[in-house]
This record gives C-alpha cells, structure tokens and sequence, in this order.
C-alpha cells in the first residue's frame, strides 16, 4: 500500500474513531497525554486514562453507568501491548466488550507511530493537507 493510500486510510479510521466515540462510547487510554492527543483531533467525548487508577476501580464505575462497549487505544509499545491484554481481561469479565479494531488500524497505518500520545503530531506532520481545514 502506498504512503498515500495508507495516510487516507487513517484519516478514514480516525473519523470513524470520532463517530464511535460521539455515540457514547467511551475511549480507554493510558494517560492524560494521550487524552490531550486525542482531543486535538476532535475527539469530543468520553475519552478514560487508566494509568493512575486500578483497571477493577475503572470497570467498576463503567458496570455502575451501564456502559457495554469500551474502544481500547493503548501505546504500540511491549509494555502497551501487556496493559491492552490485562485490561481486556478485566473488562471482558464483566462483559463489557473491548473494541480493539481501532488500535490496530492505527498501528497499521501510523506507520513508525509508537504511542496515542503522538498521534496528533503524526497527523499534523502527515496528513494535514488533505484535513487541516476540518479539524
């Protein structure tokens, strides 16, 4: 796939990741760094960084609230990778499901991106002809 085509396609993904996210679906981060990124983007609602509180303590409040479906963005990193399948655990056991698609497709087409909170860079850097005006 070409540079082009790959950069599209994650404008495509981070739009959608929008979309999801507008519709009440939380998104579940590391840190506030990573929720600044996110925000950056245009990404207006619930946006959770775990990193400073227990997974349980986080699942617990999202039972309380009703929430079903939770979007996963952890870093791309071995310690990313370890917390994504620790949180998917803990989240699945109280049958709230863990959207991993878009952490994978920004990892396909972020090509070299190592974390969420340097998104917002790679896509300024990237991407910003073909978007800059919309966001």
């Amino acid at each position: 796939m070409k540079r082009n085509s790959h950069l599209q396609k994650l404008i495509e993904v981070i739009e959608e990741l929008k979309y999801e996210n507008s519709l009440g679906i939380p998104i579940i981060v590391e840190g506030k760094r990573d929720v600044q990124s996110l925000r950056k983007l245009g990404i207006e609602g619930i946006i959770i960084p775990i990193s400073k509180v227990p997974i349980f303590e986080v699942v617990d409040v999202l039972v309380e609230e009703g929430i079903k479906e939770v979007i996963l963005l952890t870093d791309f990193d071995r310690a990313g990778r370890q917390y994504a399948k620790e949180i998917v655990v803990e989240f699945e056991s109280k049958r709230i499901k863990v959207n991993r698609s878009f952490r994978r497709d920004i990892l396909r087409y972020a090509i070299g991106l190592k974390d969420i909170e340097s998104l917002y860079n790679y896509v300024l850097k990237n991407c910003g002809e073909y978007f800059i005006d919309d966001w």
